[in-house]
C-alpha cells in the first residue's frame, strides 16, 4: 500500500503551533514541515519521530514531493528515482523511505525552533530573525557539483 501521509513528531506540536500561529512564520503546518525538513537535511539533523498528527501527501506541491524523493535518494533509500512524477513510482515509495523525511523534519524543527526561540514572542522579530537565517544560508558556499555528482543519472 502506498504511503498517503507524513507524520509530525507528537512532542513538537507546540513548536508547530508557535511557528505558525504565534510567530506567524508559516501559513500552514505543511510549510513549517518543509522548512524544518530543509533545515534538518542541510544541517544533518535527524530525530526519531514519536508518531503524531499526519499531513496528507496530496497537500504537498509537486516540488515538495520531488525534493522529498531527492532526499530519499541521497540517503540511499529511494531506489527508483525519477524526475518525472509517475503515479506508478509513488506506489514504490515505502513507509521506511518517508521515515527519513519525517526524521529530518523533526530534527530540523528542533534546530530551527532553537535558533528562533528568543524571537518567537513577537511576529515581526520572528520574521526578521527567520529572514536573517535564510540570508545566512543563502550566503553559504554550496558546491552544486557535489550534489550533481550524487544523482543517479551521472
Amino acid at each position: 500500500m502506498a504511503k498517503r501521509s507524513v507524520r509530525r513528531d507528537s512532542t513538537q506540536d507546540h513548536m508547530y503551533a508557535t511557528l505558525k500561529e504565534d510567530a506567524q512564520l508559516f501559513e500552514t503546518y505543511k510549510d513549517a514541515f518543509m522548512a524544518a525538513l530543509l533545515f534538518g537535511y542541510s544541517n544533518e539533523r535527524r530525530k526519531k519521530v514519536k508518531p503524531g498528527p499526519e499531513i496528507l501527501l496530496g497537500i504537498f506541491s509537486e516540488q515538495d514531493l520531488q525534493l522529498m524523493k531527492l532526499i530519499m535518494h541521497l540517503e540511499n533509500t529511494f531506489e527508483r528515482f525519477s524526475v518525472d512524477n509517475d503515479s506508478e513510482d509513488e506506489s514504490e515509495v515505502t513507509v521506511e523511505n518517508y521515515e527519513i523525511i519525517e526524521e529530518y523534519a523533526a530534527g530540523g524543527l528542533d534546530a530551527l525552533y532553537q535558533e528562533l526561540e528568543i524571537f518567537l514572542s513577537d511576529p515581526e522579530s520572528a520574521q526578521n530573525a527567520y529572514l536573517d537565517l535564510m540570508i545566512e544560508y543563502e550566503n553559504k558556499k554550496f558546491n552544486t557539483e557535489d550534489l550533481i555528482n550524487e544523482l543517479p543519472f551521472n
